[in-house]
């Protein structure tokens, strides 16, 4: 294949490294000159990662490059999304697009391919979601690692997963495209949560609680946008969900950590000085919820902290039910 990359983040670096160790022509794009002279020139990325000289991988800042390509990995953050794929003098409608991008737009509340497929006229067939318990940094030290590419397209996607997968690098498929980039975006608002309790100090009973009806409403809140609830057993779900919930690196839990701290979220963005993904995508999905008539009782607990106006007794009683509620409420 010939795979172009867009951002040079750490994660872009790796997958970038993978498909041209196995055997694809890559190119990196970056808007930084910096980036793209370093690792033409000294086969080094500005974050410290070396590629082999074998390898058939170069970068560059020139977006007409990429139309060579057959395939373009996208992995920008959030917010810089939209602008960068205007920014590309690129034939999207012509490539197979592997979104590796992990939130929703702050403006229109939109998952990446939902604004590709909506605002770029990108066929759904065309349009790919890489997601899983991913850290970069782990990745780059060779841990064992899996994934999920979902999407319609089932043959490409196994010849896409063949390019990128290696020893420690295990991709698997899925058709449910839109569950598993929910479960992407959704895992960073609970994983505030999770931050938040574990800075109170609370038990492991009481963390195994809250988890497990934190991805029961991710279930709810994605069912209702017409994923499959069954997605979210798997890696882009449990396994994307419980590593970062779980992760005392992830900036998510981290804030809500400062939280528990008694920060503001202002205060917390500054003092993590980097962006925090479940922050802006709590406030989307909450207003959402507010239009699809959806009461999901921790999101709302998060609001309220956002707001400063949590008791002890909020605390508390944030899983306290009035009756008998069933344990599982999809049949899957």
């Amino acid at each position: 294949m010939k795979i172009g990359v867009i951002g040079s983040g750490k994660f872009g670096i790796v997958l970038a490294n993978i498909a041209a160790e196995n055997g694809s022509q890559v190119l990196i794009y970056s808007r930084r000159p910096a980036e793209v002279d370093s690792i033409n020139f000294t086969k080094k990325s500005l974050s410290g990662h070396i590629f082999s000289d074998q390898l058939k991988l170069q970068a560059t800042n020139s977006s007409e490059d990429l139309n060579v390509c057959d395939v373009l990995i996208i992995a920008l953050p959030s917010k810089d999304f939209r602008s960068c794929m205007e920014n590309l003098k690129v034939d999207l409608t012509s490539k197979k697009l592997v979104s590796c991008t992990k939130g929703f737009e702050e403006r229109t509340g939109m998952l990446m391919t939902e604004i590709l497929a909506e605002d770029f006229s990108v066929k759904k067939e065309q349009l790919f979601v890489l997601s899983g318990p991913n850290l970069s940094k782990e990745m780059l030290h060779k841990e064992l690692t899996g994934t999920v590419v979902a999407g319609d397209d089932q043959d490409f996607i196994e010849k896409f997963c063949l390019a990128i997968k290696n020893d420690y690098f295990i991709p698997f498929s899925n058709e449910d495209r839109y569950g598993v980039e929910l479960g992407g975006a959704m895992k960073n608002i609970y994983a505030i949560i999770s931050g938040y309790f574990h800075q109170k100090g609370v038990g492991e009973n009481t963390i195994g609680f809250l988890l497990t009806k934190s991805l029961e409403e991710i279930s709810i809140y994605s069912h209702a946008r017409g994923a499959n609830p069954s997605t979210f057993l798997g890696l882009s779900g449990v396994g994307d969900f419980f590593s970062t919930a779980l992760s005392k690196d992830s900036r998510n839990y981290q804030f809500g950590q400062n939280l528990a701290l008694g920060l503001s979220p202002e205060d917390s963005i500054v003092k993590l000085g980097d962006t925090v993904e479940g922050y802006l995508a709590s406030k989307v999905v909450y207003e959402d919820t507010l239009k699809r008539g959806l009461n999901l009782k921790i999101l709302n607990f998060l609001m309220k902290v956002y707001g400063g106006q949590v008791s002890r007794s909020d605390e508390k009683n944030i899983l306290v039910t009035n009756n008998i509620e069933s344990d599982i409420k999809f049949n899957f």
